[in-house]
């Protein structure tokens, strides 16, 4: 068994935290170390809207994720401290005797046995402030322990202390802080989604749009293998029409030439026929004429 270490503990706060199980319990909202020697022994973490103090003992924290030693059951039935910061001797021994966990003050400077209180140890002795570890890394103390034996105490006040039925009802600022809290831990989470999500679907459309960019380039170089016959064989055709057209002209302009001659002839012909024509018929009016004269 060991506690984890002061500045492993002191990132833990807004991770989230599953029992031995892998089940989800909720964020971890503050961490309580001990006054006098500053070793995380208790983690308080909102489960389902309450706080709930769970043992740091053999804790263990990775990639916003705490794992505790205990279950989901034990966390939900354990003895209620309210909305305390601190715990007193007699509180910490009822949580300890409900997670099952052997506790002792001899020889030790917490509740835990001397081979458990030595390992993970920062130190014997080193003494932590409560107001700079609360202020500079939201970590909550415990009030210091004397070595004194355990106390036990009356059924009826066991019993009392153990109410998880009737918790102290949290105040309006615990409640927005509890709100603020888990909208946090929700927005870290589903940004940690998002980005896992993200990858595999930017991934999937570079690959699409590399894929479409290789068929679009086979298809153009298709196009072009196709269209170049194509374009030999339309040029091809359009310079056998121009020398067509052009024999044709050729032949037209030749087999017209005896046609507009044989017609030019044949105009000059009637030409000189008219006018012989009308030459004869004025030297006959002429005479015509002058023999009525005569007459």
């Amino acid at each position: 068994m060991g506690l984890p270490a002061r500045d492993e503990a002191r990132a833990w706060v807004g991770w989230t935290v599953v029992d031995r199980e892998g089940t989800e319990l909720g964020a971890v909202t503050a961490v309580l170390a001990d006054e006098s020697t500053g070793r995380p022994e208790w983690l308080y973490v909102e489960v389902e809207g309450a706080s709930a103090v769970v043992p740091a003992l053999d804790a263990e924290g990775s990639d916003g994720r705490v794992t505790v030693a205990v279950t989901r059951a034990q966390v939900t039935a354990a003895p209620s401290v309210g909305g305390a910061q601190a715990l007193s001797t007699d509180q910490e021994a009822d949580l300890y005797r409900h997670y099952g966990i052997e506790a002792s003050s001899e020889d030790s400077e917490t509740l835990l046995p001397a081979a458990a209180d030595a390992s993970g140890s920062t130190g014997r002795g080193t003494v932590l402030a409560a107001g700079a570890l609360a202020a500079v890394a939201g970590i909550g103390v415990v009030r210091a322990r004397s070595r004194r034996p355990v106390v036990r105490q009356p059924w009826s006040r066991r019993l009392w202390a153990r109410r998880p039925w009737a918790p102290r009802p949290p105040s309006r600022a615990e409640l927005v802080a509890g709100q603020v809290r888990a909208v946090s831990v929700r927005a870290r989470t589903g940004a940690r989604h998002a980005v896992r999500a993200a990858g595999p679907i930017a991934a999937s459309a570079a690959e699409s749009a590399r894929h479409r960019a290789v068929l679009a380039g086979e298809g153009a170089r298709h196009v072009a293998r196709t269209a170049a016959p194509l374009a030999i064989t339309a040029a091809e055709s359009a310079r056998h029409r121009a020398l067509l057209a052009g024999a044709g002209a050729r032949y037209v302009a030749r087999t017209a030439a005896p046609l507009v001659a044989a017609t030019a002839e044949s105009a000059r012909h009637r030409a000189l026929l008219g006018a012989e024509q009308l030459r004869h018929a004025a030297r006959l009016t002429s005479h015509t004429i002058r023999t009525s004269t005569r007459t």
